[in-house]
């Protein structure tokens, strides 16, 4: 799951990269220096958009940014919602939230922005609907945090049962009243 910035971002990493050698070409010592700056942001904005975006594995939700990697794990995760939050630091937009148990993790990298105010929305939930999907999926075949059974005692025979029993009886009264 990506969004159009990857390759926004691509392009605008691939031109500062290219600015780079125009800028240091037949200049003086700090040309060469900038230029070379220049490039290196560059290539690197560009490289670091191939894994821009979130991607579900069989573990759980993998979110890459341009600066970070998250791992969210699947039982960690209660549901999903969609969110306001901001993207490209001053633009507001619905993007997709995890509930977690102790707090929200939010997928920022697949926010959307978009002039059509009916479009990001919908995609939004289209993306949860998703998410949501694979969830269950994976509870359909988790034993820790899904609805298969859980194993079952072993069996015991008819010494086990009565031992099982009389400590039960004997146990003391733990927090039942003494009067009845």
């Amino acid at each position: 799951m990506h969004t159009r910035w990857r390759w926004v971002l691509f392009g605008l990493g691939i031109a500062v990269a290219a600015i780079g050698p125009l800028a240091a070409k037949d200049g003086p010592w700090y040309a060469y220096l900038f230029g070379g700056l220049w490039f290196l942001m560059g290539a690197t904005v560009a490289w670091r958009t191939f894994n821009l975006g979130t991607k579900l594995t069989a573990e759980g939700l993998t979110s890459h940014g341009l600066d970070h990697q998250t791992t969210v794990e699947w039982c960690d995760v209660q549901g999903f919602e969609p969110k306001r939050s901001r993207n490209l630091v001053l633009f507001h937009t619905i993007t997709p939230a995890a509930q977690l148990r102790r707090g929200t993790h939010v997928l920022t990298e697949l926010s959307l922005l978009s002039i059509k105010k009916d479009f990001v929305p919908r995609r939004t939930a289209q993306q949860v609907t998703e998410l949501e999907q694979a969830l269950a999926k994976h509870r359909k075949t988790c034993s820790v945090c899904g609805t298969q059974p859980k194993a079952l005692a072993p069996p015991q025979g008819i010494v086990g049962r009565l031992r099982a029993r009389l400590r039960e009886l004997m146990g003391g009264n733990g927090d039942r009243s003494i009067a009845r």
